[in-house]
């Protein structure tokens, strides 16, 4: 039994923040959103956590900093300007609070 419990806990201390969802999802063509919002597995640490925007010319399109949900630390959320027709390539930077780093980028279509 004790084993057992010594899986658990260090399956847990070595967890990584992993992308579960977001909105708008990956390659979706969507109507303009106002914020990106992607969900993790883990927990995120605020200060190290971040979404960045870039349009089609890899320019940055939402001059707003990305900030951790504060009632839910496995949300983060980025609002954005009135965004035109396009393309947007997202890219997440997300750091658990046990400090394990991940990273990731997808796009979607502003119709």
């Amino acid at each position: 039994m004790l084993g057992a419990a010594a899986l658990v806990v260090t399956s847990t201390a070595f967890a990584h923040a992993h992308l579960i969802s977001s909105q708008p999802a990956a390659n979706a063509e969507v109507v303009a959103p106002t914020e990106v919002t992607i969900h993790f597995t883990e927990p995120l640490e605020p200060a190290f956590s971040k979404i960045a925007l870039a349009d089609a010319s890899g320019n940055a399109a939402a001059p707003a900093a990305s900030q951790v949900d504060a009632s839910d630390a496995r949300a983060m959320h980025l609002p954005l300007p009135q965004l035109g027709a396009g393309r947007y390539a997202v890219h997440w930077t997300a750091v658990a609070t046990d400090g394990h780093r991940t990273q990731g980028d997808f796009a979607f279509i502003v119709k």
